[in-house]
């Protein structure tokens, strides 16, 4: 691992760049609602296309990497993320920022697949400790980008400025791409393809991605919607809200700093387990604690749920030893699906039961990580118990 540093600092500060631009979203979706007089439903169908967008990318980003090279697909990320940002400083439809969405969730696709297949390559020792601290730069921009967009709000930013300034971040790691030499063995994923009709006959496929996906979903959902829950049911100006949203991040990212040797000592499954049940505690407290305090058991559920993502990719990196980036796009690409229509669910539960129900319906999807685990753990090959 040591003669790729520049490739690890690649791969950090890429999720670095997706946890800020990814969560400065929960903050900015009451201006956006504002800005274009739209309902919650509508707020749905841009996060489903975001999430279109990312899942085509990580469903194709293993197959244009094979043909194109690794860092071609991670430029092209780049450039696209860049190019969606740029355009909605000049839009005033918000049929238009939906397409742009869309255009900015193939830009982070490709960079996360980017990033998880380099990981993938580089980690091979100690894959759950090295991937939780993959996955904690994730938590370092994402506790920076709800609290930097919630104090740009404050100075009187509208929120299409606020995601302009995220183009300073975009230029230096394009730059420093361009900059980095791939070795061959990193750059050629041709060898490493299997074929989708191979993986789809797997039950313990679907089983990875019906748990990825409620993972994704409680991560994702809680990082759109606390913000908004908060505004609407609990009084908090947006700006104070997202010092929340942003303390969830911070708890988050010091899950995944300590969040690896837990994963190494009790074992992948168990404290995958155990992790989900803390999650669904904390999260049904905070929505029966009304007081100002509740919102900080939400908060505290992101020191729980921070190791799902990364310890889900280690498992799978242990369980299947050939074609790994080719199982990782289906199972993520899969578990995006999952999140898409969850993320429009939750937004048309908001519209027709009211934003508290919306928001408690997450609680259903970390439920769900616990139960597919269960039937998941029967299926596996590799013994993570030893």
């Amino acid at each position: 691992m040591k003669r790729h540093r520049k490739l690890v600092f690649l791969a950090f500060m890429m999720m670095v760049m997706l946890g800020f631009i990814n969560n400065m979203r929960g903050t900015l979706i009451p201006p956006i609602r504002d800005f274009f007089t739209v309902n919650y439903s509508q707020i749905g169908v841009m996060l489903m296309a975001a999430t279109f967008g990312f899942m085509s990318a990580t469903f194709l980003g293993g197959i244009a990497a094979s043909h194109f090279g690794l860092k071609k697909v991670i430029a092209f990320g780049f450039l696209t993320a860049a190019f969606s940002i740029f355009a909605m400083g000049y839009i005033n439809s918000f049929l238009y920022l939906i397409i742009l969405m869309a255009f900015l969730g193939i830009g982070l696709g490709s960079v996360e697949i980017g990033a998880n297949s380099l990981g993938a390559k580089i980690f091979v020792e100690k894959s759950g400790m090295m991937m939780n601290m993959l996955h904690l730069f994730f938590g370092v921009g994402a506790s920076i980008g709800p609290r930097y967009a919630g104090w740009l709000l404050s100075l009187g930013f509208e929120w299409h400025q606020i995601y302009l300034t995220a183009l300073v971040l975009i230029t230096a790691l394009l730059l420093f791409l361009f900059s980095t030499k791939f070795p061959l063995e990193i750059e050629n994923n041709r060898k490493d393809n299997i074929a989708v009709k191979k993986i789809i006959k797997q039950k313990k496929v679907w089983l990875f991605a019906a748990v990825l996906g409620s993972a994704v979903v409680a991560e994702i959902a809680i990082g759109s919607w606390l913000v908004n829950f908060l505004h609407v049911e609990r009084a908090f100006a947006t700006a104070s809200a997202s010092t929340y949203l942003s303390l969830f991040f911070i708890v988050f990212t010091v899950g995944r700093l300590v969040g690896g040797y837990f994963t190494e000592h009790i074992g992948y499954i168990k404290i995958l387990i155990y992790f989900a049940a803390a999650t669904l505690m904390l999260f049904i407290i905070g929505l029966l604690v009304k007081a100002d305090y509740g919102a900080l058991f939400f908060s505290a559920a992101g020191f729980f749920i921070s190791i799902m993502f990364p310890t889900i990719m280690a498992v799978i990196m242990n369980e299947f030893k050939s074609g790994v980036s080719s199982y990782m796009g289906f199972i993520i690409t899969s578990a995006s699906a999952i999140n898409m229509v969850s993320n429009w669910l939750i937004g048309k539960i908001n519209d027709l039961f009211g934003v508290f129900t919306g928001f408690a319906s997450i609680s259903f999807f970390i439920l769900m990580i616990i139960v597919f685990l269960y039937f998941l753990s029967r299926e596996l090959e590799y013994d993570f118990a030893k």
